[in-house]
């Protein structure tokens, strides 16, 4: 029910705001509908599975007291999240905290970066919603840390062109998640354009990809039994069914081609035939996301970079559906709002069967830590997975 109250809360400020003609109380209803998304957020109890298994290992002796913590300490690339960890349990919280602070975080700067760069942000938050706010906040949730840097620093690379600033606001990604070192090579992103040369240089690189894939694939589990941290989280990966040996067949290919390819190529259609730098600067994350996809197909590690490109594809819906040359043209209009009205579909019927079990029990029902509620049918997943 709390989901369905904020799903219509959500609707009435974006027909009122960004398609109607109120401004009155605007900023203050941005924040309130942040503040209830952080709260819902954080009052969780024993929703997400990643939630689970961070809210299992907290009591922990890898997180000590923050009068034990120290920087200098062996915990590799999760320094960052231990001293949040750390910190949660110094000031008498239990996991909650550490919910809050991880929710804080990530919706702030998610609602800060697309009230910066879209045209229709309260747009853009019920499609955060819809898409990606579960997963940030219940499943990813070192990683969506990760990627609230990557956007804040991404600001500074979008707004100002400031490679200084980008780096001295990105490098904590580094220290929180596995991958967070990727976002040190993003900034190549932005030399990727729309000319004839990109469907020649897409092919080639794809051909020896797939070609070394299997060699690549090979390297990789090669690490499984090799000591370490980075290897037993690679070990972890490797192993999962997510992440690990590719199980796709040709209907999963042509899923994401659905879901995913087709849909983002649209997007970079209607954007491109804009020639408008506010839409422009885009479209090479737009590119990119197409090329991780294509990646995931030979090797399903890829998949995990979804998540760095999910606000930038938000961003670039809500631009489609605000351009005066869309809104004059009828056809172009009614196609990108069945395009994204496709996707939307598409995302909520990923929650019923996407890998042998309903993946909306994760966050189905919803339980708080005033009651906490333990609801048999998702923890028998959980175990089960």
């Amino acid at each position: 029910m709390i989901y369905l109250i904020l799903l219509i809360y959500i609707i009435i400020l974006c027909c009122k705001y960004d398609y109607g003609i109120s401004r009155k109380y605007r900023e203050l209803n941005y924040i309130f509908t942040c503040i209830l998304l952080i709260l819902v957020a954080g009052c969780r109890y024993r929703i997400g599975f990643d939630t689970i298994n961070y809210m299992e290992s907290f009591y922990s002796p890898y997180y000590p007291p923050l009068s034990e913590f120290s920087f200098k300490g062996d915990y590799g690339n999760d320094i960052l999240w231990v001293f949040i960890n750390s910190l949660a349990k110094s000031i008498g919280g239990g996991f909650y905290t550490v919910q809050f602070i991880q929710a804080a975080i990530v919706n702030i700067v998610v609602f800060w970066f697309i009230k910066r760069h879209s045209p229709k942000p309260f747009l853009g938050i019920l499609l955060f919603f819809l898409f990606q706010w579960w997963n940030y906040c219940f499943e990813a949730m070192r990683e969506s840390i990760a990627i609230a840097f990557y956007l804040f620093g991404l600001d500074a690379l979008i707004s100002e062109n400031n490679y200084k600033k980008y780096y001295l606001r990105v490098w904590p990604a580094a220290l929180v998640h596995t991958f967070g070192f990727i976002t040190f090579l993003f900034p190549l992103i932005k030399y990727l354009k729309v000319n004839k040369y990109l469907p020649f240089v897409f092919a080639a690189f794809l051909i020896l990809f797939f070609s070394i894939s299997d060699l690549m694939n090979s390297v990789v589990d090669g690490m499984v039994g090799i000591e370490g941290m980075a290897a037993e989280k690679a070990t972890k990966y490797i192993e999962s069914d997510i992440y690990g040996e590719s199980t796709l067949s040709s209907a999963g290919v042509i899923s994401l081609f659905i879901s995913r390819i087709l849909p983002i190529a649209y997007l970079i259609y209607v954007l491109y035939l804009n020639k408008c730098r506010e839409t422009d600067v885009f479209i090479p994350y737009l590119l990119c996301y197409i090329l991780v996809v294509f990646l995931r197909i030979a090797m399903p590690i890829f998949f995990r970079f979804y998540n760095y490109f999910e606000i930038m594809l938000i961003i670039s819906i809500t631009q489609a559906l605000s351009l005066p040359k869309i809104n004059r043209n009828s056809l172009r209009h009614y196609a990108t709002i069945v395009v994204v009205a496709l996707m939307v579909l598409i995302r909520a019927f990923e929650l019923t069967e996407p890998a042998g079990y309903e993946a909306y029990k994760r966050y189905f029902p919803y339980n708080s830590v005033f009651t906490q509620d333990y609801n048999e049918q998702s923890e028998a997943v959980f175990r089960a997975f």
